[in-house]
């Protein structure tokens, strides 16, 4: 009979003691290391992050569950800024047709900067329902539906 192979340890690393904790512990083949550099997968916090990702070179087995910036793209203000800039680019380098491509995110005002364009927008659409989100605000809370201007503000 042929022997089977033991499954692969996984090396993980967390500063965090809760759930992910629990979840990591849980998991069959996964053991925790103290190690800031030989580990697979750290969960860590943004401090943390902040604190190791200057001096840390990953190497190409190694993932973590944060990365510099981040925010530019989990904050829904910053990600469509960057949206917003990268169309551009694409039409200065390559054309309109081409920037056509990066029309899949909905129209967006960053309010209270952009109440002017919206305002504008928002009477040139009358009948549409618009969707506000806080800045900085995650898992839903915050999020309200309205389709009057006064709800706006």
């Amino acid at each position: 009979a042929v022997k089977a192979k033991p499954p692969p340890v996984v090396r993980y690393r967390t500063c965090l003691r809760n759930t992910i904790l629990d979840a990591l512990k849980s998991r069959p083949g996964w053991k925790e290391t103290d190690s800031d550099t030989d580990f697979d997968f750290v969960w860590a916090d943004i401090p943390w992050m902040r604190n190791k990702f200057d001096t840390l070179k990953l190497e190409d087995h190694q993932r973590v569950n944060h990365f510099r910036n981040h925010y530019e793209l989990t904050r829904k203000d910053l990600m469509v800024k960057n949206l917003k800039r990268m169309k551009k680019q694409v039409e200065r380098e390559r054309g309109a047709e081409e920037a056509a491509h990066y029309d899949f995110f909905p129209t967006t005002f960053i309010l209270p900067a952009e109440y002017q364009m919206f305002v504008e927008e928002f009477k040139r659409s009358s009948q549409t329902t618009w969707i506000a989100k806080p800045v900085g605000s995650a898992q839903g809370k915050g999020i309200f539906l309205f389709n009057d201007l006064r709800e706006a503000r």
